[in-house]
C-alpha cells in the first residue's frame, strides 16, 4: 500500500529524495550517486561496485511489493524505505536477504554500506534478538 499514491513506483510525497541523496553523498563508502528516475539510483561504492537502489515510500513493504518492484523495474540490489512512517515486514526482509538484496531504512543502509555482503547486515533489532537468551 502506497503512503500517498496508488501509482507505481510509489512516488515521493515530497516529490524528491533529497534526504537520501544528502546522506549518501556524505557517506565515506559512497563514491558516486546518480539518479536513473522513478526512484532508482545507481550508487557506486568506494570499492567500485555499483548498486542499483530503489527508494520506496510504501506504507508497508512486503514480499508482494518486492515482487512488484522486480516485475516492473527489474533487478535491484537494495530497497530503501524512505520515510519514518513507512516500514517493511520481517518476511520481506528475509525474502530479500535470501535473494541477496538489501532491504533497509536509510539509517540501516548507512551501516550496511560498510559490509561487502551488505544484504546480510543485521539491523539493531536483529542483533538484540540474537543476543537474547533462548527460553525453552
Amino acid at each position: 500500500m502506497a503512503a500517498r499514491s496508488e501509482a507505481f513506483p510509489w512516488p515521493s510525497h515530497y516529490g524528491h529524495f533529497r534526504f537520501f541523496e544528502d546522506r549518501m553523498k556524505g557517506h565515506s563508502r559512497v563514491a558516486n550517486l546518480a539518479s536513473a528516475g522513478n526512484g532508482i539510483y545507481e550508487l557506486t561504492r568506494d570499492t567500485g561496485q555499483v548498486l542499483r537502489v530503489f527508494i520506496c515510500e510504501c506504507y508497508s513493504f512486503g514480499v508482494a511489493q518486492f515482487i512488484d518492484v522486480q516485475n516492473q523495474l527489474g533487478d535491484v540490489d537494495v530497497v530503501i524505505i524512505n520515510s519514518n512512517w513507512c516500514g517493511y515486514t520481517k518476511d520481506a526482509r528475509e525474502h530479500c536477504r535470501a535473494s541477496q538484496v538489501g532491504l533497509f531504512t536509510i539509517a540501516e543502509f548507512m551501516g550496511a554500506l560498510a559490509r561487502e555482503d551488505f544484504w546480510n547486515y543485521q539491523i539493531p533489532a536483529e542483533r538484540e534478538r540474537d543476543k537474547a537468551p533462548r527460553r525453552g
